[in-house]
């Protein structure tokens, strides 16, 4: 009996150690996310990802090239899968900058973008809401922690998201946002990670960044000038579809909502909008901004301006007309 007692203490004890050298608790993970976080405030570092966003006319691939220069400078460069720059959010000393290089246009606004909804693209940032978001869920999968929480600012489109990163140095894998349907309608892939690289003033500079490219894209959406018409319109019927020159149109949708919406090839130069809000269409970075009596939301697109109107849409229907435009041809 004492020789069984005492195999039973034994193993016991074995399982506690085991036990005890076990995968870390959720406190000691959060713990070096937060030492993570810090280290990140405090250094220069570089990312790539391919980003998949799912839309109901299918998907699209961007491309999310990010630089970020301590402790508040960063710039988030959106191109096609071909790795061509197509816009640029920037904030340096001076604001906040929506870049099209191609078309040399250059949006100025105010906002505190990377904590609200930048923490996608900056990993600092994206650290800091898993080491504080009391709703986060984690699992180990083989070499990597799997972090769940509820979405921040998501709205009606998102509900809940997923991150991945790998347990042995805490660098990002994968960010996956899902809507309530519990389907993935965006995913980013980190391709690469780095820290300790050095910029230049001028790689932070949107006047710059919007003279970098030539204008022959702007020249080429010119002679092939023809409005958008969006998939989405929540129930409204096109009432007026008018083209006012060789290089813009507008349509109004009349219903329940009544919006318009205005299309046109922008000229180069800086315009304002200091009460703007940055929201992101997943891809494609929009300004956000009016009155409580009317609304606008202005993005660039395949080389055209787009400023959709209502005084009746909430933001979130207007997210969705703007990303049902997306990919659509020209009539």
């Amino acid at each position: 009996m004492r020789k069984i007692s005492g195999w039973i203490l034994a193993m016991g004890l074995v399982v506690g150690l085991v036990a005890g050298c076990g995968a870390p608790s959720k406190n000691q993970v959060t713990s070096k996310l937060q030492t993570q976080a810090e280290k990140l405030e405090t250094v220069n570092y570089q990312s790539e990802a391919k980003m998949t966003v799912q839309m109901d006319n299918g998907s699209q691939t961007y491309y999310i090239h990010t630089s970020y220069e301590s402790p508040d400078v960063y710039k988030i460069e959106l191109g096609d899968a071909n790795k061509n720059i197509n816009q640029v959010i920037v904030r340096n000393g001076n604001g906040m900058f929506v870049v099209s290089p191609s078309l040399q246009k250059v949006f100025r606004f105010n906002g505190n973008w990377a904590q609200n909804q930048g923490h996608i693209y900056l990993y600092d940032q994206l650290l800091q809401q898993l080491s504080t978001d009391k709703n986060v869920k984690l699992a180990k999968q083989g070499g990597d922690y799997r972090f769940t929480l509820p979405a921040t600012q998501g709205g009606d489109i998102v509900s809940r998201q997923e991150v991945t990163i790998n347990a042995q140095n805490y660098q990002p894998k994968k960010v996956v946002l899902f809507d309530k349907d519990d389907t993935a309608i965006v995913t980013l892939e980190f391709t690469s990670f780095k820290t300790g690289v050095k910029y230049s003033n001028t790689d932070f500079d949107p006047h710059k960044i919007a003279t970098s490219s030539t204008k022959a894209t702007m020249a080429n959406v010119s002679d092939n000038f023809a409005w958008v018409a969006p998939d989405e319109t929540l129930g409204d019927s096109l009432d007026v579809e008018r083209q006012d020159s060789a290089t813009s149109a507008l349509l109004r949708y009349t219903g329940d909502h009544t919006f318009t919406l205005a299309e046109s090839i922008p000229g180069p130069g800086v315009a304002g909008v200091p009460a703007g809000e940055l929201v992101d269409l997943y891809g494609v970075p929009a300004l956000y901004y009016g009155s409580n009596d009317s609304h606008q939301l202005t993005w660039l697109n395949n080389g055209y301006e787009f400023s959709l109107s209502s005084g009746k849409l909430s933001l979130e229907q207007m997210k969705a007309v703007a990303i049902s435009t997306f990919g659509q041809v020209g009539k």
